[in-house]
């Protein structure tokens, strides 16, 4: 007969047995502001190959515009079309990548939001020397050991906690200045 192995059962822990807390409330402009720090590089390499197919495609719409205009018959129509479409399709690009994408960045994080409000409702985090632990609603969320933190970004109002496996934790700095000092200190351990 085989022996059962009985486990310990371990006794859940809820956030009032924890002595370091604190409660988070992120507003949407905290998820924009990270949206759009964090896709800064993308937006630059986007807008820079705008600008190259912007010029060549002018270029070569120029080019059909003139041969166009010094040409009769059907095929000038076909080249005045094509360089003119070259020229606007371009113009449009443009417009897109340089005031569009920014905007629509912020529509879809509004969205996202829209979809989960669980992620705009108080969440409080419990502070101990090996983690923090998160719950919402009173119940446990998640769990990060200290050892999986990457690193802390620090933006303009927020503070992010960089986690193994490409997780994140958005805290706000009036918030953290408002915390426990020994959550302060733990905080502060994390960015060095």
């Amino acid at each position: 007969m085989k022996k059962e192995k009985t486990q310990p059962i371990k006794e859940k822990r809820s956030v009032t047995d924890f002595e370091h807390r604190m409660t988070v409330t992120l507003e949407p402009k905290h998820y924009i502001n990270y949206a759009m720090t964090h896709s800064r590089d993308q937006i630059k390499k986007a807008r820079k190959r705008a600008i190259f197919w912007a010029i060549f495609f002018f270029v070569l719409g120029a080019i059909a515009l003139f041969k166009g205009a010094s040409m009769e018959g059907s095929m000038a129509d076909i080249y005045l079309v094509a360089g003119i479409l070259m020229i606007v399709y371009q113009l449009f690009n443009l417009f897109y990548h340089f005031v569009m994408f920014p905007v629509a960045l912020k529509r879809s994080v509004s969205k996202e939001l829209k979809k989960d409000p669980s992620l705009l409702s108080p969440m409080e985090y419990a502070f101990e020397p090996d983690k923090i632990v998160c719950f919402l609603d009173g119940k446990h969320r998640n769990s990060v050991l200290m050892e999986d933190v990457l690193g802390v970004e620090d933006l303009e109002d927020t503070l992010i906690i960089q986690i193994k496996g490409g997780k994140r934790m958005i805290f706000p700095k009036n918030t953290l200045e408002q915390a426990d000092p020994v959550i302060q200190e733990q905080i502060k351990s994390l960015q060095k």
